[in-house]
């Protein structure tokens, strides 16, 4: 990696440093054109040869101090870098992140690039010796934040030759934010919120979602930031939104417009998950040797159920057939409907097995505040928690914040979604409302055949010829 400081972290002590090794020639010839030679002529082209090199050396010096960090901010970030950098090898050994090295009889510690700079968060690419592996660095990382003065620490990468240290001095995620984007819908993504760089996170339609957080993580920004992401297609007729509020419609029913089938009590729920069962299972048969994709057409719309309070359908519904019918239903609609074109957005906040004997089945996850790392782990995995993801770990003031774990398998990444007022609810709803609303109908129950009493059958009478025998 060599020794010389790199541009973004030179002081004006190591800029004139390197002038004076590479410029040595240049030094000797302003020595030597002090030097007053007997010829007039010669004396002039060296007059001239002089003042030609003091307005290079003006111009180099001009051009070295407009490179040099001015704001406070810049100064920080390039002294804050050094510091890294100079005690990177000392912090290492003390957090025990070296391996022995017999031949030297001492040890070798990780090597890091120099730093680099996103913004406040600050990137080493760390190359790990023989020895040591992703998981004694990601285990570092907490000492590693505090030793450096940052916030967090972040490990990124699978590869020992490809791990980056990301050093997080303030946070993107701490402050709400309005979403604003008017972009058209690209067909598989919908704008959600930010990730912890700043950058449009964006969480892809189409693998079944399960939302899981505390009372008060968030949920609803969710909700809505799904829904009015999909405002566009909506009202054109390529998405479809059949909605499931178990919570008396409180949240669903400010956005009702934007909804095609509604259901808030657990009759029509069930109905609503039925009908969606028979309307996968008709379109499956429809493009059978036809596509092995459904595309989005007005004709045959994408279908999303979206689902607030899961578990009141499929773990605190008291009516067992209604709870075994919601079950199967979810169940059904989570393993076969991707391919056609149903997806699931389901929101809960007990992600316990028990509670959602299905959740297998959802393959994108959005873990919030959770109670503890093993509710974390449920959500998101153990190997989510080993690489960061501590959604035991957000503060209460911040709703909205997640970690994602991506369908691929790429490690959790740390999210917070857009916030959604009462009032952009109610614009979007009346300005993109879905071309159609289907009510869900309620079969009517055949007539009780009103029961036969049974008879009473008369004591049977003895005869004197059966008493007799």
């Amino acid at each position: 990696m060599g020794n010389t400081v790199p541009r973004e972290l030179r002081t004006w002590g190591d800029e004139v440093g390197i002038v004076a090794r590479r410029w040595w020639w240049a030094l000797a010839v302003i020595v030597a054109m002090t030097w007053r030679p007997p010829v007039p002529a010669v004396q002039v082209a060296f007059n001239w040869a002089i003042l030609v090199l003091v307005l290079l050396v003006a111009a180099w010096v001009i051009l070295t101090a407009r490179r040099m960090p001015h704001r406070p901010d810049e100064k920080w970030k390039r002294d804050v870098g050094r510091g890294i950098y100079r005690s990177w090898t000392a912090v290492a050994m003390r957090l025990g992140l070296a391996v022995p090295d017999y031949s030297a009889r001492g040890t070798v510690p990780p090597s890091v690039s120099y730093p680099v700079w996103d913004g406040w968060t600050c990137n080493l690419h760390v190359s790990l010796p023989q020895g040591l592996g992703r998981e004694h660095l990601q285990a570092q990382t907490g000492l590693l934040a505090q030793a450096f003065g940052a916030r967090r620490a972040v490990v990124e990468g699978s590869h020992i030759g490809s791990l980056l240290l990301r050093l997080e001095y303030a946070d993107a995620l701490d402050e709400p934010f309005r979403l604003e984007n008017d972009l058209p819908w690209d067909g598989k993504t919908v704008p959600m919120g930010i990730f912890s760089s700043g950058q449009i996170w964006r969480l892809r339609l189409g693998p079944h979602t399960l939302v899981a957080g505390a009372s008060g993580s968030g949920k609803a920004s969710l909700v809505w930031g799904l829904l009015l992401g999909l405002a566009e297609p909506i009202h054109s007729g390529l998405v479809e939104v059949w909605g499931v509020d178990r919570k008396g419609g409180m949240e669903l029913a400010l956005g009702r417009q934007l909804l095609t089938r509604f259901a808030d009590d657990a009759q029509r729920s069930v109905i609503l998950l039925e009908e969606a069962v028979d309307a996968m299972q008709a379109r499956a048969r429809q493009l059978a040797g036809k596509t092995r994709q459904h595309v989005a057409a007005k004709d045959s719309p994408t279908i999303v159920i979206l689902i607030d309070e899961l578990a009141a359908l499929t773990a605190y519904e008291t009516d067992r057939d209604l709870l075994r019918r919601a079950n199967a239903a979810i169940a059904t609609l989570a393993s076969q409907g991707r391919a056609v074109g149903f997806v699931v957005f389901a929101c809960l906040q007990d992600p316990r097995k028990e509670t959602l004997p299905a959740r297998g089945l959802f393959t994108q996850t959005v873990g919030l505040r959770l109670r503890d790392r093993m509710e974390t782990a449920m959500v998101l995995g153990d190997g989510a928690v080993v690489a960061g993801a501590l959604c035991h770990e957000i503060l209460p003031d911040t709703p909205g914040v997640a970690y994602v774990l991506p369908e691929d398998g790429k490690p959790p990444e740390r999210v917070r979604a857009g916030l959604v007022t009462d009032e952009m609810i109610r614009d979007t709803a009346s300005r993109f409302a879905a071309p159609r609303q289907i009510p869900i109908v309620i079969p009517e129950s055949p007539p009780d055949v009103p029961r036969q009493p049974r008879s009473r059958r008369e004591p049977r009478t003895t005869t004197r010829k059966e008493t007799a025998s």
